[in-house]
């Protein structure tokens, strides 16, 4: 529900993210997530828990797009992807430690209401301090036109060749990235034998190391495009490529779980997938913040993330499992399907180039 929630209401929240304010539009997502995350620790009934987890959708939506606008606003544009980068890692960090954190107070303070109350409590403060931001929004003339309706935003963005192809591209690395994070534990479960606490216990020490992926993705990005024109999204192109074919390498040798050189091969490819996989995103944000008009890029950042979780989050996993069904189920039906998402990845480095 959480997925369904930032598909209903991202674009028409960052059309109002532009519109309006963008601090104070950050600031009061901040207040909507963490009021439905306290109401999920209070649900009674699993209609109020899929309702709760919309709501925290709702949050989500506003921010992520919010934030992208505020950023892009603030610096020089030969700056953006690397301050975008950074910002992409931090919400890596904050998934990291909720995750870690949130088990330790669910074993430690009560069960799995408690940490929800607990988290709660740190989206209220920043929400609170985002009122107190410099704010970049636009600031209307009075003479001016009348500004554009929300169908006249959306239709102008889809009209953009530019914007066009970065969207696609996105839904097609969002195939990828999200049908990894979906099923790997589950991979590494019936390829290795291990219980579902250590799986979960590898995947998110692989996820680590993502952090430094939109950093550098960042940094060279906003370095190449400076010498090339387009050169932000070749380096997208660059990093989707790579992640996909690491992504083939570190399969391939699955499932000789006997063979102790070849399993340390198959991790360092996944390695370099948590990398690479990590590098696009940065500069994805940051093109699409270069291509509209200042008014528009709260809704072009929040268009971007509907296509990532429209094919991401509602195909992408549910692809994978449908053809590990096909594939005849098991270890190898899982790699088989990775490898048709990875397909995906190619499909983007195309696009993007």
């Amino acid at each position: 529900m959480f997925y369904v929630g930032v598909l209903l209401f991202v674009v028409p929240v960052s059309h109002w993210i532009d519109k309006w304010s963008r601090k104070k539009m950050i600031g009061l997502m901040a207040f909507c997530w963490s009021a439905f995350t306290l109401f999920t620790g209070c649900s009674g009934s699993f209609g109020q828990l899929l309702a709760a987890r919309l709501g925290v959708g709702l949050g989500e939506s506003g921010f992520g797009a919010g934030g992208t606008a505020l950023i892009a606003a603030s610096y020089p544009p030969e700056k953006r992807a690397a301050k975008i980068g950074i910002f992409n890692t931090f919400i890596t960090v904050g998934i990291l430690v909720g995750m870690v954190a949130g088990g330790y107070v669910s074993v430690h303070f009560g069960g799995w209401r408690t940490a929800f109350y607990v988290f709660a409590v740190p989206g209220i403060i920043l929400g609170i301090l985002a009122f107190f931001m410099q704010d970049y929004s636009i600031k209307k003339d009075p003479g001016a036109a009348a500004t554009p309706s929300f169908a006249q935003n959306v239709k102008s963005l889809f009209a953009n060749r530019s914007l066009r192809l970065i969207y696609v591209g996105y839904g097609f690395f969002a195939v990828v990235v999200f049908s990894y994070l979906t099923w790997l534990p589950s991979l590494l479960m019936r390829a290795y034998g291990i219980d579902e606490a250590k799986a979960g216990l590898v995947a998110g020490a692989l996820s680590i190391l993502t952090l430094i992926g939109p950093i550098l993705g960042g940094l060279f990005a906003d370095k190449w495009q400076s010498i090339s024109t387009g050169g932000r999204m070749k380096l997208a192109a660059v990093g989707i490529f790579l992640a996909s074919a690491s992504l083939w390498l570190a399969f391939l040798t699955v499932h000789d779980v006997n063979n102790k050189s070849m399993m340390i091969f198959s991790f360092v490819m996944l390695v370099i997938y948590g990398i690479t996989s990590g590098m696009p995103n940065p500069a994805v944000m940051a093109s699409t913040q270069d291509v509209v008009r200042p008014e528009q890029k709260g809704l072009a950042s929040g268009a971007a993330y509907f296509c990532m979780m429209l094919f991401g989050g509602a195909f992408g996993p549910a692809l994978v499992g449908k053809l590990s069904d096909v594939f005849g189920g098991g270890y190898q039906g899982i790699v088989y399907g990775l490898y048709v998402a990875s397909l995906f990845g190619v499909a983007a480095a195309i696009v993007w180039w």
